[in-house]
């Protein structure tokens, strides 16, 4: 019993928090419509790291990440007077830095290729068939970044130390200073969490 009223506890004090948060935000998000420029500066500072950590899960590019960052706030400044009222601020910025990273890599074709295609055998024969593959490249892009970020900060990193650096489990149990046993159970568990999500 004492376990599962810890856990209510804590699971009303998560609610609060976030709602205290919300309310803080839409606050901010009022004044900003009335072009409260502190307002501004504060939902920025309030957002940034955030912003910046979700938007590096659809590109190593950081320039790209910070322009599309830089530019949605600007949007935000320039049509603050025709935004909604009601929306769900984290949510919004969320989805409009998406779209505005989605929207660069378009248009600087740094969309990561399907494997035929990095290997040199993808022959296209129209425009569409490339607009098809770069959707479908793009799409399968944006799954895997929102399943990663549903990963624990660990389970992201062990999983980039082996698929990004090519470390070894020895390598990566010295690195994150655990058993040779707990950095391939770590890694198993992550990429299974990561296929069910997918």
């Amino acid at each position: 019993m004492k376990f599962f009223s810890f856990v209510h506890k804590t699971t009303l004090k998560v609610r609060k928090s976030s709602m205290k948060n919300e309310k803080r935000d839409i606050d901010l998000w009022n004044q900003i419509k009335k072009g409260d420029v502190q307002a501004y500066h504060k939902l920025y500072d309030r957002y940034i790291n955030v912003l910046f950590t979700f938007g590096m899960q659809y590109t190593n590019d950081e320039a790209l990440v910070q322009d599309a960052i830089h530019d949605i706030f600007v949007d935000l400044h320039r049509y603050r007077t025709t935004v909604a009222s009601d929306v769900v601020v984290k949510s919004y910025l969320f989805k409009s830095l998406q779209n505005d990273i989605f929207k660069k890599l378009k248009s600087q074709t740094k969309i990561v290729r399907l494997d035929k295609l990095a290997e040199g055998t993808y022959k296209s024969d129209s425009a569409e068939d490339d607009l098809i593959l770069n959707e479908t490249t793009l799409n399968k892009s944006a799954g895997l970044a929102i399943a990663l970020a549903s990963l624990t900060k660990k389970q992201r990193y062990a999983l980039h130390l082996r698929f990004s650096e090519d470390l070894s489990y020895e390598e990566i149990s010295s690195t994150l200073e655990i058993s040779l046993e707990s950095s391939r159970t770590l890694i198993y568990r992550s990429l299974k969490e990561l296929r069910s999500k997918l």
